[in-house]
């Protein structure tokens, strides 16, 4: 009988050290793989995480962690997208049917997003005229953009100082200029002006596969990095 008990204890210890090491990379490879087929691009890393690990066969979740590398939204390229979600409950039977997850209103979800200067440049390029050459520099204290055009048909040096920010609910980014400098000298207000309305760069965040809501911006030497969270409608 000693025996038999000893024999049962270890079994039982071998399934919940197989269930710790299995259940977590399985769901998480389900989840990551739904993920990956609604973006239809880009890099899908999940990590997902219970104590005891049995407790995910019902979908339920402690923390979740999602990177997703490679999306570009509203033709901004993003270097990474992470997601932290904790107290997650997760459809189990529709996941392994291949439903993908989304965040739900019950969950605890997180996002931050970060933009290099290059993929900032090329969005500018793209939105500004092809006759304005333009470079952008990003540091703690803002956006940088110089470059060179044309005014009345004569070249002149152009820069541009200001802030990526949040508008329309935190659901798009803009560049705000706040400084505009044509030939060496400053823009009056009421020209800036002018030239901010027909020159603005903007990012719609709710075409994003799991639409954002802005909450910070932060400009850092070569990157921006935007923390959020997801949007819900209503």
């Amino acid at each position: 009988m000693r025996a038999l008990l000893i024999g049962g204890l270890v079994l039982a210890m071998a399934f919940v050290a197989g269930t710790e090491a299995f259940v977590p990379s399985f769901l998480a490879e389900r989840v990551a793989g739904g993920l990956k087929e609604a973006l239809g691009d880009g890099t899908v890393r999940v990590q997902l995480a219970a104590f005891p690990a049995l407790r995910l066969l019902a979908g339920d979740v402690d923390r979740m962690t999602v990177t997703v590398e490679g999306l570009v939204v509203d033709g901004l390229a993003l270097d990474s997208l992470r997601l932290e979600a904790a107290n997650v409950h997760v459809d189990l039977p529709g996941l392994l049917r291949g439903r993908d997850w989304r965040p739900s209103y019950r969950d605890e979800v997180t996002v931050e997003a970060v933009i290099t200067e290059n993929a900032l440049t090329e969005l500018v390029r793209a939105r500004l005229p092809a006759q304005v050459d333009v470079a952008v520099r990003l540091d703690a204290g803002g956006v940088e953009l110089s470059g060179r055009t044309e005014v009345l048909g004569l070249p002149m040096d152009v820069n541009v100082r200001g802030r990526v920010a949040a508008e329309q609910g935190g659901t798009r980014l803009v560049f705000v200029p706040e400084q505009i400098v044509v030939g060496g000298q400053v823009l009056a207000d009421w020209v800036a002006q002018g030239i901010r309305q027909m020159y603005t760069a903007a990012v719609d965040l709710r075409g994003a596969p799991v639409p954002l809501v802005v909450e910070e911006v932060v400009h850092e030497p070569g990157r921006l990095v935007i923390a959020g969270r997801p949007f819900r409608d209503g």
